[in-house]
């Protein structure tokens, strides 16, 4: 860059900055330290939030619970507040295929094949339309291989491991990455 490039690039217009006078300058300053400020103190928040969060699903997911199996109740009532112990599913499908297929055949193995989505896809080439149109029930007769994606929906596993644990069906909890416990649930206060 010449110097007359670099001349260039630092002129400016000075009518636009006809209203900035010392006093305009120094509150300009001072709105802009001040929003820095609610910055810090924004995240010095949002951390107080979270740490109270975790420490709030403890006494929700330990605590209380352990304590209220400890003394042998399942629901009672403090200082207005209605406590009741529920039990709480997490469980994911694996993402490696071949554990989501011995997930999926798990499923289909314990009569849960319902549960699940299946997505049927077929490609067709050009000049295919009409062949396209009309298959329907004879994919593979017709020379076609249809790939097959099937899933079940995180909510819909949650809720079908839940209702097997729960009822003492057979459930691979394990094949699900699948963790049950107890929560205690507040009403009231």
């Amino acid at each position: 860059m010449s110097k007359e490039d670099i001349f260039e690039t630092i002129t400016a217009d000075a009518s636009q900055f006809s209203g900035l006078t010392t006093e305009a300058g120094k509150e300009l300053s001072e709105l802009i330290k001040s929003c820095n400020d609610f910055d810090k103190r924004l995240t010095i928040a949002q951390d107080e939030v979270a740490f109270l969060q975790k420490q709030r699903n403890r006494y929700l997911n330990e605590l209380i619970p352990d304590k209220m199996g400890e003394v042998g109740l399942d629901k009672c009532e403090v200082n207005g507040s209605s406590v009741s112990l529920t039990t709480f599913v997490q469980a994911t499908m694996p993402k490696d295929p071949y554990q989501k297929k011995l997930a999926m055949d798990h499923l289909r193995d314990i009569g849960c094949e319902d549960w699940i989505k299946n997505t049927l896809s077929v490609k067709f080439g050009i000049n295919q339309d009409n062949q396209a149109k009309s298959i329907k029930a004879d994919l593979e007769d017709a020379g076609l291989y249809p790939e097959l994606g099937e899933r079940v929906e995180p909510a819909t596993l949650r809720k079908l491991v839940k209702d097997r644990y729960v009822e003492g069906q057979e459930i691979n909890l394990e094949l699900f990455n699948a963790f049950v416990g107890t929560r205690a649930k507040l009403k009231g206060s």
